[in-house]
């Protein structure tokens, strides 16, 4: 019987391999400019016609071929970075496998015309890689590759390119990351004579942001300088109020190499779980550098996705940078707005950020408590609310309870060890927990600024009505309390720590079996959090004291899901951080309960005033701005 397996003609072959480095005009122009880069390349032009689909050109003025290594750049797996396999293991070029120029020259109408700058150029032609022509050629110092055609002799796979348009954004969305990757470099991209991207060499990485996203984005965004390890992570995040709709503006490189890998973008989600909303993602141009031994990047045949022998540290470690950075603890220098007063890195030209408002009192009314503080001290505390259970008449909460001073029957005067102390107390008894760092400033994003707020009241009790010069803003007192609140609890060098309080009647919990093991075995971690609780029978507890934001709230129910958070195992999110986010939630003010003026304008500047005020701790949005010219325009007041 005939033989069903044969062996395909050598360019047959490949034209099929091809598409495993070539798959659209975007792939072309990344591995030409990494051709370039590796060439020393500090100019590079890219020029294209139809979205790349007709005809793309890629010039720079990089070292440049001779003769003899121009033949050879054509032929699949010729290369000048590695001679041996192991020598993968330690590349630190962006190409390596000789596959590019090969493949492309495969797929289209392919020339290359390159000179080193001494005698004579060398132009090599090949018409879908097969008879291949080299000539001399006048030509500068550096190398210009044209491909005319894109897969014309493989019409399957040109029925799968897009659009002109799709394939140019695609493009576009490539030499940015490129020139995210190497701000040192110039970037230039045209269409038919026309400009359509154009990036001078910058001073620094904060130029080049700036450069793409302009100088208002730009000031949103923080250092990166975080070493763990064996990873160094630099480069810049944005605030957690600058998101867009995509990752298209996360940029993330390694060694150089400008990559996509799960691990390094799951560590910026963790990063920011707790202060944007799903499906936003903060724009950040990271740079991760680690021995070449530690990093896989000859996972795929594009070079682009890579693999850590640690994936869960650099996780980690990626986490733990953008934490520090966007968490203030990166960049000390820094005014009430969070930005910084003096440039990001040197040489950068950014202009400075107009001066911030955070620390303004309330315009009005005129008998506004916040008005005692002086400009940058924090308020009294954290406000706590009081249950309405009960409350026949619907009146609203004290404001000696709004500002911690529960006059409750439930509790006792006497003044109990401040919390700060229990936590000095367990961390000398077993291993410290982790902290959260304090942030230098406010992160306010578009906010409004105190000095500029009018507190109009509540809207169903349940949301606070705030009024500016050009817009009213609804708050949701519920979440605006709760980021008020973790931010203090999370700041160990507050002077206004909230303290642990006595219960006038301690209240009996039972937990689940696991839970209660878990209770057991952790009573003296739990007091670190203000629990002050002891084993009462089989698998309840008795609960003796709390945080004082927690002494008028539902002391069993914050009990009961701080044991839980206990065993959680939320990626992102820290033991510590998912016991103070329930204690937070726990203790803030609920839709439902009525507020006094005096009790919103006080919960408005805590919100305010807090490091993080753009989202609640699980994401969520905190209030809604609506423009008095939007208000006008649906009452027909043009």
């Amino acid at each position: 019987m005939a033989s069903t397996i044969q062996v395909l003609d050598p360019l047959e072959a490949q034209q099929v391999a091809a598409g495993e480095v070539v798959d659209r005009p975007a792939s072309v122009v990344k591995e030409l400019t990494e051709n370039a880069l590796d060439a020393s390349a500090t100019r590079i032009e890219v020029e294209m016609s139809d979205g790349g689909r007709e005809r793309m050109l890629v010039r720079d003025d990089g070292s440049g071929m001779s003769e003899e290594d121009a033949k050879l750049s054509v032929l699949r797996h010729a290369t000048s970075k590695i001679r041996t396999a192991t020598d993968i293991e330690t590349v630190m070029t962006l190409g390596f496998r000789g596959e590019a120029l090969p493949s492309i020259a495969s797929v289209s109408a392919f020339s290359l015309t390159t000179s080193t700058g001494e005698g004579a150029g060398t132009n090599v032609t090949t018409d879908g890689g097969g008879n291949v022509a080299v000539s001399p050629a006048s030509h500068s110092k550096g190398t210009t590759v044209l491909v005319d055609r894109l897969f014309y002799n493989v019409p399957a796979r040109r029925a799968f390119l897009k659009s002109a348009r799709a394939e140019r954004a695609t493009i576009v969305e490539t030499i940015t990351n490129l020139a995210i990757a190497h701000p040192y470099v110039m970037f230039r991209l045209t269409e038919k004579g026309r400009e359509v991207l154009s990036l001078p060499a910058a001073k620094d990485l904060i130029e080049r942001l700036a450069q793409l996203y302009g100088l208002g984005k730009a000031r949103a965004m923080r250092r990166v300088d975080h070493e763990s390890g064996a990873f160094k992570v630099s480069g810049y995040a944005a605030l957690p109020s600058v998101t867009e709709a995509s990752r298209s503006r996360q940029t993330l490189s390694v060694n150089g190499r400008w990559v996509r890998a799960e691990s390094l973008t799951k560590g910026i989600d963790d990063a920011y779980r707790a202060t944007v909303p799903a499906g936003r993602y903060p724009p950040v141009a990271l740079r991760v550098e680690v021995d070449p031994h530690q990093v896989d990047v000859n996972v795929h045949p594009t070079k682009q996705l890579v693999r850590f022998s640690d994936e869960k540290r650099v996780r980690q470690t990626i986490s733990e940078a953008l934490r520090n950075a966007i968490g203030g603890t990166g960049d000390p220098d820094s005014d009430q707005d969070g930005r910084s007063t003096e440039p990001e890195t040197p040489g950068t030209s950014l202009p400075p950020a107009p001066e911030s408002g955070a620390e303004a009192s309330l315009a009005e009314p005129e008998h506004c408590p916040t008005e005692k503080h002086q400009p940058n001290e924090t308020p009294a505390s954290v406000p706590t609310a009081r249950r309405l259970a009960g409350n026949k008449d619907g009146g609203s909460i004290s404001s000696d309870s709004l500002f911690g001073a529960s006059k409750d029957s439930r509790t006792h005067p006497p003044k109990a060890p401040e919390l700060s102390e229990q936590r000095k107390r367990i961390e000398e008894a077993s291993a410290p927990l982790s902290r959260v760092g304090s942030a230098a400033g406010v992160e306010r994003g578009g906010l409004p600024r105190l000095r500029d707020l009018r507190v109009v009241g509540q809207i169903g009790s349940g949301y606070i009505l705030v009024d500016e010069p050009l817009a009213a803003w609804i708050v949701d007192q519920h979440v605006a309390h709760e980021r008020a609140l973790l931010d203090r609890l999370t700041d160990p060098e507050d002077e206004q720590m909230p303290t642990v309080q006595s219960l006038l009647v301690p209240e009996v919990v039972e937990l689940p079996p696991q839970d209660a093991a878990e209770a057991a075995d952790s009573l003296e971690e739990l007091s670190v959090y203000g629990f002050e609780v002891e084993p009462f029978g089989k698998a309840s507890f008795r609960i003796s004291a709390v945080i004082s934001t927690l002494a008028d709230r539902d002391v069993a129910g914050a009990f009961r899901e701080a044991v839980s958070a206990m065993k959680g195992t939320e990626p992102g999110m820290s033991r510590e951080q998912r016991i103070l986010g329930t204690i937070a939630c726990h203790s803030a003010v609920k839709l439902g309960d009525r507020l006094a003026h005096q009790e919103m304008e006080a919960l408005i500047k805590d919100w305010l005033t807090s490091r993080l005020p753009a989202t609640c701790p699980h994401g969520r949005s905190i209030c809604y701005r609506l423009d008095h010219k939007e208000i006008a325009r649906r009452l027909d007041r043009h």
